[in-house]
């Protein structure tokens, strides 16, 4: 329900004004004067006001010049009985947006009122969007656009939010010549605030990841950040591992993750479960480490549940069976089009409807 501050001092008009408004119905709180009018408007921050130009205490102009002064953008419909064209153009001054001449037709004030107010909500809406639009770049650029790659290793990913922006996330750091970490994550949660979870973890994994640090004790680093920072119902599934070129190692954590599989290049596929729990939920939570000797052939693929939860009409998931056979099936792709691969036959299975945001990283050891 749209809120309308009336700032009137004649007693008939006022209430006759917030007898008709709250019959449409709209929220209206009055005034009769206009220190006590920009009083209310600063506290109640209404979708519109309605003021009289001639007022004791402020005069009308003065609550217009005070508002937009405050830097308050609220539309103002300004009530006048002298239809001088200078007192109109003072007021549109001051910071007015339309006016009313006294004595005036209820009807005809109502439809600037409605005019006035479908145009604020555009205003709003367009004002919103590029908000949301600056978000998802801003978002995009978090996500490593230029993957690092080391010799006898090749990495490919595909990002894609379900909204605007989203609470996945994925990252290659580079570690040195030799290693290279590899991790991926998804935030409870959508849109916005899963988004401003994923851009925290992110910087806590950035400012933490080094070649000495072992990717059990990252992830008990980062789950006490995120314990100390982030609402109690909230929590974020991760892993993380380090590539090791020169030993052929991969060292992981699983922290509650959808566990990646690792394809071997004889045709059978490992998942990566150790480690710990989600992070965000206990700080004092142990995580632990796995070494996994790597092969060449061998395919590493990571993903969110926005591939294997994916529905399709009949309401059955995608699933991970599915993830496995196709990758069994296409192993010999490099990890560009292996990712490709998994979203659009999950794309197809799901008949492009995806509810989640997704992720698809993939590893291929030459």
């Amino acid at each position: 329900m749209n809120r309308i501050v009336v700032i009137e001092d004649d007693p008939a008009i006022l209430r006759g004004l917030a007898d008709n408004l709250r019959m449409e119905p709209y929220e209206v709180l009055t005034a009769a004067d206009g220190s006590d009018g920009f009083r209310v408007v600063c506290e109640a921050k209404p979708d519109l006001v309605i003021l009289d130009l001639m007022l004791p205490g402020l005069n009308g102009y003065e609550v217009c010049r005070q508002m937009r002064g405050r830097g308050l953008e609220t539309p103002i419909l300004m009530l006048t009985a002298d239809d001088q064209e200078n007192s109109r153009v003072q007021g549109f001054d001051a910071g007015a947006d339309d006016y009313v001449s006294k004595p005036f037709s209820v009807r005809e004030l109502l439809g600037r009122i409605r005019a006035i107010l479908r145009r604020s909500a555009r205003a709003a809406t367009l004002v919103n969007q590029k908000e949301l639009d600056e978000a998802r770049s801003i978002q995009k650029g978090l996500m490593p656009s230029d993957i690092p790659q080391l010799p006898g290793l090749r990495i490919g990913a595909v990002w894609q939010p379900a909204r605007v922006v989203g609470g996945d996330y994925f990252d290659v750091i580079k570690l040195g010549e030799s290693k290279v970490a590899i991790c991926i994550a998804d935030v409870c949660g959508k849109g916005l605030p899963a988004a401003m979870m994923m851009s925290n973890l992110q910087a806590a994994v950035r400012a933490h990841a080094s070649s000495g640090m072992k990717p059990a004790e990252l992830c008990s680093r980062v789950n006490r950040l995120m314990c100390a920072n982030t609402p109690s119902n909230t929590f974020v599934t991760f892993f993380y591992g380090v590539v090791d070129v020169e030993t052929s190692q991969l060292t992981y954590c699983n922290a509650g993750h959808n566990p990646p599989v690792l394809f071997r290049s004889h045709a059978w596929a490992e998942r990566l479960d150790f480690g710990g729990g989600v992070l965000g939920l206990f700080a004092e939570w142990q995580f632990s480490d796995r070494e996994v000797q790597l092969m060449p052939g061998d395919r590493l693929l990571m993903y969110t549940d926005g591939i294997t939860e994916s529905q399709n009409a009949e309401g059955e998931e995608f699933g991970e069976r599915r993830v496995i056979d196709l990758i069994l099936a296409l192993g010999c792709l490099n990890p560009e089009e292996l990712t490709e691969r998994v979203v659009s036959n999950a794309k197809e299975f799901n008949n492009g409807n995806f509810e989640d945001d997704l992720t698809v990283l993939a590893v291929a050891v030459e």
